[in-house]
């Protein structure tokens, strides 16, 4: 058995396009996710909420939507059988009807064919499925009749949605976090997972990974670009491994920017500098500094001697024993220490982009 997949959007935009892109698909699956039923005895019911968005300025016209839905015992494949189903569409006049031989549910107009406008999608639903018992992904289809109003010759868009079918008890849902943050700010994820001892889950957001099996909640600090978190968890099911992940997005206002060539047609302008004048630093006692924003300490000898320590930069001097002049660039939050061995006039000033100062232990 292969990873368990879930889809839940068109994950497929150049071949929708290809037959016209007349709908995109979200889906949501009642329980969520799908659980296979138990290797014997009740059979687990499942239902399917498709909902089909226009992406498309102008009307089409369609004569039936069908619904593919893969029957049988194998992993590949949703349900036993389409016994007890309920069928449900949102379109006035339309019903949909069980097509076992044909593996499809076929959703019709009474009046032979409708028109859909830009702004109107549709709805099916597919209430009380019969899950059958393999842990696996079926390839669930959709295909859409239509043509343009004044034409005769008819069009097919199809479209495939993966969906997962998850070991008795699993569950991974509801990601959430705030969704629009200022620069630094942290997130708190929280969200949702079954804890039957047997699921390892992790955070992944760009290229860094954590353990969170133990967690439900969890705070990432000092976000600073716009960011997608991925959450993913797995079981173990069999001889393989069922997976899901599930993703949320966060909005910095101002983010940080990594580019590489930057060109910049018309004007640029720069923040005006915050520049702080730095107080002589006390004889022969360690100062402990951090900078509030990002910026660059700049140090001109003038008769003492100061010995500092940077993050990833130590013993560095200016005075008689060292170098004369020092300007280090230091990012926000990036702690150094400094000591003053020799008493005298050393100057020594913060030029930052921004108005925060630079804390330090006096």
């Amino acid at each position: 058995m292969g990873i368990v997949t879930q889809t839940t959007a068109v994950t497929d935009p150049e071949a929708a396009a290809d037959f016209g892109s007349q709908l995109q698909y979200s889906l949501t699956t009642v329980p969520d996710p799908l659980t296979v039923s138990p290797a014997s005895g009740t059979v687990e019911l499942g239902d399917l909420i498709i909902v089909g968005s226009r992406i498309s300025p102008d009307p089409v016209e369609t004569n039936q939507i069908a619904v593919y839905v893969p029957l049988g015992t194998e992993a590949w494949q949703l349900a036993l059988d389409l016994t007890g189903l309920q069928s449900l569409i949102n379109l006035t006049g339309w019903t949909g009807t069980p097509d076992p031989a044909n593996e499809r549910i076929l959703f019709k107009p009474a009046t032979g064919h409708a028109t859909l406008t830009p702004e109107q999608g549709i709805t099916v639903q597919l209430n009380k499925l019969r899950i059958n018992r393999q842990v696996g992904t079926a390839p669930v289809v959709l295909a859409l009749n239509w043509r343009a109003p004044g034409t005769t010759t008819w069009r097919t868009e199809e479209q495939t949605l993966a969906i997962g079918k998850f070991p008795p008890g699993f569950y991974l849902r509801n990601l959430k976090a705030e969704t629009y943050i200022e620069n630094g700010d942290p997130v708190i994820l929280t969200w949702e997972r079954s804890t039957n001892g047997n699921e390892t889950y992790h955070l992944l957001y760009e290229n860094i990974e954590i353990d969170v099996t133990s967690y439900s909640t969890f705070r990432v600090d000092d976000v600073r670009r716009n960011t997608m978190f991925y959450l993913r968890g797995r079981i173990q099911a069999g001889t393989g491994t069922a997976e899901r992940t599930i993703n949320t997005y966060v909005t910095v206002n101002k983010p940080d920017l990594e580019v590489g060539d930057l060109v910049v047609n018309g004007g640029l302008t720069f923040p005006r500098p915050f520049v702080q004048k730095l107080k002589s630093f006390p004889a022969g006692r360690t100062v402990s500094v951090t900078p509030k924003n990002d910026g660059v300490l700049y140090v001109l000898w003038n008769g003492g001697e100061l010995y500092f320590n940077f993050p990833d930069v130590s013993g560095i001097t200016v005075g008689p024993t060292g170098r004369s002049f020092l300007a280090m660039p230091l990012q926000k939050n990036a702690s150094f220490s400094v000591t003053q061995n020799q008493p005298g006039p050393t100057i020594a000033w913060w030029v930052s982009m921004g108005t925060p100062q630079l804390e330090m232990d006096w």
